[in-house]
């Protein structure tokens, strides 16, 4: 009972570090992230706490309790997604929910993590010469 007694400690310490506890969620070998949504997510940290602590404040407008934790929420946006069937290209990666966060980013706005059409522009940029 003093390692379950522990871990609970140890999970009231990850709640008062969020930025670790996020970091634990998106360098998890389970996820199977592409390094491009990797690399999106690395940069989603304050976004998805804004949105965590809305939902908080959501609660208590409406007269109830928030019992929410940040890692029950980062487990909610984490979670693989049942209704995905992986095509041929993508055997053995479980989509998860938050891949929609990351398709709805504009494809110019995906290049910058590496993905999408304009991806070859960053390290192959269009050149264009005026000539006279």
């Amino acid at each position: 009972m003093a390692n379950g007694q522990n871990l609970f400690n140890f999970s009231d310490f990850l709640e008062s570090q969020p930025r670790a506890l996020y970091q634990s969620f998106v360098t998890d070998p389970n996820n199977m992230m592409p390094s491009s949504m990797k690399r999106y997510y690395q940069n989603q940290f304050q976004n998805i706490q804004d949105e965590y602590l809305g939902t908080l404040a959501r609660q208590m407008r409406q007269g109830n309790l928030p019992t929410q934790t940040f890692q029950n929420y980062l487990t909610d946006v984490f979670k693989p997604s049942p209704q995905w069937k992986p095509s041929m290209g993508e055997r053995g990666r479980a989509r998860f929910s938050g891949y929609e966060r990351f398709r709805r980013e504009s494809p110019y706005a995906r290049a910058s993590y590496g993905t999408g059409p304009f991806a070859q522009n960053i390290f192959a940029p269009s050149t264009r010469w005026i000539t006279y």
